[in-house]
């Protein structure tokens, strides 16, 4: 009873709040926007002076804006599914961007609202946010067509940019009936590491590009608010917009997030624009929480909301409101499943903030902004009641992986066989803040497979691991960096190391999916891949479309390429598949269709073809004699995506057929010094054997021995 009495100080019941709420605007179009990533005291309407945003600040001004909105835990999927559903973490079970995957128990603001006669559509901007994690329920319309550029690239780099993802979603919009009910949501990534602004904020926020990514992130907000005025639907809409969480920048150690709960982390921008801007010029000093989110929506359409939800509407006045401070529950169990470490938990008033961790941690973050003087050792009154309360609520602990019963056998059934994650149930971990050190070592051995210096990035990676063995980021970031290098075997066993961290983990049974494949282990990898759609990978009929293609089974790779497109039209990996397989069928011009129309689609899409499209494009013309062609599809495909090996080949090779002599030994050097691996290296020494030029290939096999003595 005790513990529910304490679980219960933090459910604020929702229901009955539009009485109380003011207005209702039923039928009102709703649009939400998160800019991922951005600290709150990082924007002028906080009162930050060293970047502009006049577009957020033209939005501030049109809205209710929120002095101190916290996120529940600093991790992008967890805390946008705590936004779609109104739940804390720990009841809505998604606790980490890896190996979770929403219920569908638990219903989404998207599907409340499309039972209210609401069409809903979003795109986002980064892989973390697949469908397949579950947040996208109740949504007519998910936009998340990211693809890898790199097989070095880790999940959080997956990315694409903002101004892509807007366009994307003003089409959806612009697809829908005039004085259609719709829910928009826009997601941008623009803050998030690596901080690389587009120009003009690249030259204007050098010495600080993460100030840049914000003022990157303004433009584009503003540009779609633009949109929105265009089309006539920003006067009569409810807009929502924040943030998912902040970003460390150093602050108390961690430069990025995830890893602590201090207040750079959680402390995010919040504004609500009521339709013809009422309200417009109010600020929020008390505390709110981004599960609060919504209660308020609902509330302002005049829809239902679940019962029991730990939030309430935003709405609402604080007159005769008890005065009692709230309180808002936040956590991160990142370092546990990543790390090995100790997870951490908070809660947060109007004055103090307590950290839950081997070593609590209490600050009077009102006299102290940047929580520099631990009130812990003395023992005040606030770290009781709050330690109390805290160490009062029911958070059961979920592993990441399947779990439920029915899809461990189903995997077991498919020769998927996992072990328990060894931190699920583990005891007295390393306080994480005393750990930093170690997330600098694997950040520098990340800049350096950034840098191509693969080598070096091995064996920091391997020491690493010797060290830390339940580091589950430095295995998958060494099963990475071998891949590329064409170490094939050793990249398996590295991913396997993560897989008993993480079982049942779906990108993980993936990813070894992917390695069988490329190892020509067709029938593991086709278990691994029907393994991995079974515990809930977006992207496994596409996987196994691969498989069959790199089998030879032309057959089944159409017709897991056609499954896909059956189901999402705008997929392009398939596309890619299926012109692979006319051209494996003597059909070029069948191919050259193929791609013709999903490069079509992309600019119908406002987004970039993906990487493989142009160069295959330039294949099938060089093999219809439109070689002028061929060349700009080739070097279109270089400078896009420079990573294509295959595409700097056809390039080289297609100067050698048209006799330009010296050309193509350099676009060989041009390839090995923009992608200096030893695969690039063997690439070149390909090339020369494809054109039998022996002198040639006796050259790039001593530069490749002499760069990489090692092998490779």
């Amino acid at each position: 009873m005790k513990r529910a009495r304490l679980l219960g100080a933090l459910i604020l019941l929702a229901a009955a709040s539009c009485s109380r709420s003011g207005s209702v605007f039923r039928g009102a179009p709703v649009v939400v926007i998160c800019v991922d990533t951005l600290r709150a005291d990082r924007l002028p309407a906080y009162g930050y002076r060293k970047v502009e945003t006049p577009a957020l600040d033209a939005l501030a001004r049109d809205s209710i804006v929120f002095d101190n909105a916290l996120s529940h835990v600093p991790l992008t999927l967890p805390s946008h599914v705590s936004l779609f559903t109104g739940l804390l973490p720990f009841q809505h079970g998604v606790r980490d961007n890896l190996g979770f995957r929403l219920s569908t128990a638990h219903p989404t603001l998207a599907a409340i609202l499309r039972k209210d006669g609401y069409t809903t559509g979003a795109a986002v901007s980064a892989v973390v946010l697949d469908h397949g994690s579950g947040v996208s329920q109740g949504f007519d319309y998910w936009e998340d067509g990211i693809e890898a550029r790199d097989v070095a690239q880790a999940m959080g780099q997956l990315q694409r940019p903002g101004e892509e993802t807007a366009r994307i979603l003003e089409t959806w919009i612009d697809g829908r009936a005039e004085g259609q009910k719709i829910l928009a949501f826009l997601h941008l990534y623009e803050p998030h590491t690596p901080y690389d602004p587009p120009e003009p904020f690249r030259a204007r926020y050098r010495a600080a590009p993460y100030d840049g990514e914000v003022a990157a992130s303004d433009a584009i907000v503003g540009r779609f608010v633009d949109y929105l005025k265009r089309k006539k639907l920003y006067d009569e809409a409810l807009v929502v917009f924040l943030s998912d969480h902040g970003e460390g920048l150093g602050d108390h150690g961690e430069d990025e997030h995830g890893v602590l709960l201090y207040r750079e982390e959680l402390h995010v921008p919040l504004f609500v624009k009521l339709p013809k801007a009422r309200r417009a010029g109010e600020r929020v000093p008390r505390p709110v929480q981004i599960a609060d989110v919504l209660p308020t929506v609902l509330a302002a359409v005049g829809a239902e909301p679940p019962a029991g939800l730990p939030g309430r509407t935003l709405l609402e006045s604080d007159r005769g409101k008890s005065a009692e401070p709230r309180r808002v529950y936040s956590e991160t169990l990142y370092p546990r499943f990543h790390f090995g470490w100790s997870d951490l938990a908070s809660l947060s008033d109007d004055r103090y903030q307590y950290i839950h961790a081997p070593r609590a941690e209490l600050y009077d973050w009102r006299a102290d902004p940047a929580e520099k003087n631990d009130l812990a050792a003395g023992l005040p009154p606030a770290f009781r009641s709050m330690r109390a309360e805290l160490v009062g609520i029911d958070r059961p602990l979920q592993s990441p992986g399947a779990s439920d019963p029915e899809t461990v056998k189903k995997l077991a059934s498919l020769g998927y066989i996992g072990a328990a994650a060894p931190t699920a149930d583990a005891k007295d971990l390393p306080d994480p803040k005393d750990r930093l050190g170690t997330i600098e070592q694997l950040k520098n051995a990340n800049r350096l497979v950034g840098e191509f210096r693969d080598g070096d990035a091995i064996v920091q990676l391997r020491e690493l691991a010797r060290e830390n063995p339940s580091m589950l980021d430095v295995w998958e970031s060494l099963a990475r960096v071998l891949r590329r290098n064409g170490r094939t075997r050793e990249a398996l066993e590295a991913l396997e190391r993560a897989d008993r961290l993480a079982p049942g983990t779906p990108q993980v049974i993936l990813g070894l999916a992917d390695l069988h494949r490329e190892a020509g282990n067709f029938d593991r990898a086709r278990q691994l891949a029907t393994a991995a759609g079974e515990a809930g990978a977006p992207g496994y009929r596409e996987e196994l479309a691969s498989i069959a293609l790199s089998a030879g089974d032309l057959v089944s790779a159409r017709r897991e390429a056609e499954a896909v497109l059956a189901g999402n039209v705008s997929a392009r990996a398939p596309r890619l598949v299926l012109a692979r397989v006319a051209l494996a069928g003597g059909d070029v011009a069948g191919a050259l269709a193929q791609v013709d129309g999903a490069i079509r689609l992309d600019r119908q899409m406002g987004r970039m073809p993906g990487i493989g499209f142009r160069a295959m494009r330039g294949d099938l013309l060089a093999r219809l004699g439109r070689e002028k062609e061929a060349e700009a599809e080739f070097v279109g495909e270089v400078a896009s995506y420079p990573e294509n090996l295959d595409a700097w080949a056809r390039l080289a090779l297609l100067y050698a057929s048209q006799g330009r002599p010296g050309e193509p030994g350099g676009i060989l050097s041009r390839m090995t010094s923009r992608v200096p691996t030893p695969k690039s290296f063997a690439m070149a020494v390909h090339v020369c054997g494809i054109l039998r030029d022996a002198a040639c290939e006796r050259d790039w096999a001593r530069r490749k021995g002499e760069r990489f003595p090692a092998g490779g």
